[in-house]
């Protein structure tokens, strides 16, 4: 692994999440400071849910200028925003919309009236308003199946060598599903990405991941230009700390 990789292991997944929202308001703090707004590429699926919640509290959510940051999906699956599959459906019924963010300042990725691919154009053209070569993304958030996808980015598939496209479509066969997704010369570029992985059925997998050389898992291809963290609990560590 990286040299940037830092490895912080929690006592359990409450932990694990509430040490990354202080993360997130340090940065958001740097940010802001340094050019006036901070950008975040929130993830899908069950663990970043603790995370949310954690951000919705006053506690954390007091010491972030919501005014000032402007949020984006690393992914998303391509169903209608008000479906409980919806990434940003998660995001915005635990965290959205309990913090003075403007709507203006939600970039969500349009799932209905288009085509996947017509969605990913749409959504790379909304994120180079934002983020350019000197302006990177401030943080990206992902989170690791215990297959070692991360995003929508799977095992195999052709997205994980796209070099240009900075968010594609991807169709799953297995799943049944077209999803939308960030691109390594996208998230490859942030200033910080976090991981977040909990519970032992992710333990083999994070094994590999920092003790496997030439490793073609997607979550080992994320290589970023900043820092790189993997906030862990035991359980996902377990594996890890028998060494």
């Amino acid at each position: 692994m990286k040299k940037n990789n830092i490895l912080l292991k929690w006592p359990d997944a409450n932990d694990a999440a509430t040490a990354l929202a202080h993360l997130i308001i340090l940065k958001s703090r740097e940010a802001t400071a340094k050019h006036g707004f901070f950008t975040i590429a929130l993830s899908g699926g069950s663990t970043p849910s603790l995370l949310y919640a954690k951000l919705a509290q006053s506690s954390f959510a007091d010491n972030i200028d919501w005014k000032k940051v402007f949020v984006f999906f690393s992914d998303e699956r391509f169903v209608p925003p008000t479906s409980n599959e919806s990434n940003f459906k998660m995001a915005s019924d635990i965290l959205l919309k309990h913090i003075p963010l403007p709507k203006r300042n939600i970039l969500s990725i349009k799932t209905v009236g288009v085509s996947p691919k017509d969605a990913a154009l749409a959504y790379e053209k909304k994120i180079k308003q934002y983020i350019t070569p000197s302006h990177p993304f401030d943080f990206v958030l992902l989170g690791m199946g215990d297959d070692g996808h991360t995003a929508s980015l799977f095992p195999k598939k052709e997205i994980l060598t796209e070099k240009k496209r900075l968010v594609k479509e991807v169709f799953l066969a297995e799943k049944n599903s077209h999803r939308i997704s960030f691109t390594f010369p996208l998230i490859n570029t942030a200033n910080t990405v976090a991981f977040l992985v909990c519970g032992d059925n992710k333990a083999l997998m994070l094994k590999k991941i920092f003790t496997q050389k030439n490793n073609s898992l997607p979550a080992a291809l994320v290589k970023p230009k900043g820092q790189l963290f993997w906030f862990v609990d035991n359980a996902a560590a377990s594996r890890l700390l028998k060494q």
